[in-house]
């Protein structure tokens, strides 16, 4: 068994990177473990990471190989799993409230899959919350929930999974179809709606002669087959994503906005995480500044504060604002 607690905790991150298919090595491992803790103090040594290797080998009969491709660590075996790993209260805590957000993000076939594994951890293990908390009384409320097809997003998703192309009959937003053969490299949740990001290399038909990135919603799948083609991940496809930029939209280098007295509050609270954009007046009104901004979302922060913002910067958000109120106008005559 592990000498102390504090290998008990880098074998279950290992672990986890694992599991991820992150094929961990001792630089990522680190990053990982500054990444969960800024403040810490991580001196430990390759030799150290390799040893750990070693225990989950020996100790816990982890079927972890070397991958020299990816320069890290895989399981043979996914789904490998050992009692001896106990899972921590806070552990159980984190997977029960993501259980529950699932309930609201996740569209089946996952939704259910998530629930078992909690439960079954559910019959080992303690919640994690205190005694007197009643789980009932915790809702996570997803506004927007667009109709997906259990078979096709399962098909989608074991495609990402196992990363095979897939062949798509995918309807426009103008509602054109037109069969597709897709790479799905990310798959990703935004504002209610699952989108693939990826690469469109062609029809059923024809291959073009390079591959296009592009990023599908699938809600607007009406048929999906997974392929035998297989394809490498391209880490580059994450770029902006991480930032919550999954779309190219135009962005707007500086907006600036003068908000009325009455609607103040709900932005300073909006805000309060980034004061330095909030600029107080005499009056109680606010001068609010943003970088980096997408049109849409400016936007839709002005009609969000029902008419009491005044757009400052730039010229060119003030008159896309008009052009929406006259139109709202119109359609109201």
């Amino acid at each position: 068994m592990p000498a102390n607690k504090n290998q008990l905790l880098r074998l279950q991150v290992i672990v986890e990177l694992l599991r991820k298919n992150s094929f961990p090595n001792y630089n990522l491992f680190m990053a990982e473990m500054k990444r969960r803790d800024p403040a810490g103090a991580y001196n430990l040594s390759d030799k150290t990471f390799q040893r750990d290797i070693a225990v989950l080998r020996t100790e816990f009969g982890a079927p972890v190989d070397y991958e020299p491709t990816e320069h890290g660590f895989f399981l043979t075996d996914l789904d490998w799993y050992s009692e001896k790993l106990m899972v921590e209260p806070f552990e159980m805590k984190s997977a029960v409230l993501g259980q529950m957000a699932a309930q609201s993000l996740m569209p089946e076939p996952l939704r259910s899959e998530i629930n078992k594994a909690v439960q079954a951890l559910l019959t080992r293990n303690k919640t994690g919350f205190g005694d007197s908390a009643e789980l009932d009384m915790m809702q996570v409320i997803n506004p927007v929930q667009l109709p997906l097809s259990p078979d096709i997003f399962c098909t989608v998703f074991k495609a990402w999974e196992k990363r095979r192309r897939l062949r798509l009959s995918y309807s426009t937003a103008k509602g054109k179809e037109s069969d597709k053969i897709f790479e799905p490299h990310v798959i990703a949740w935004q504002a209610g709606v699952w989108y693939l990001k990826g690469r469109l290399v062609g029809t059923p038909k024809y291959r073009y002669s390079k591959p296009l990135n592009t990023i599908l919603a699938l809600h607007r799948i009406s048929a999906a087959e997974m392929t035998d083609e297989s394809f490498a991940s391209d880490k580059h496809l994450l770029d902006g994503i991480n930032d919550g930029k999954l779309f190219n939209f135009p962005r707007l280098a500086e907006v600036r906005l003068h908000v009325q007295a009455d609607s103040a509050k709900p932005f300073r609270e909006r805000y309060a995480n980034k004061p330095s954009c909030l600029q107080e007046k005499s009056d109680g009104s606010l001068l609010l500044t943003l970088h980096d901004v997408a049109e849409h979302e400016a936007i839709d922060l002005i009609f969000w504060a029902r008419g009491q913002v005044k757009v400052l910067s730039p010229d060119s958000l003030r008159q896309a604002v008009v052009g929406i109120a006259k139109t709202v106008l119109r359609l109201q005559s």
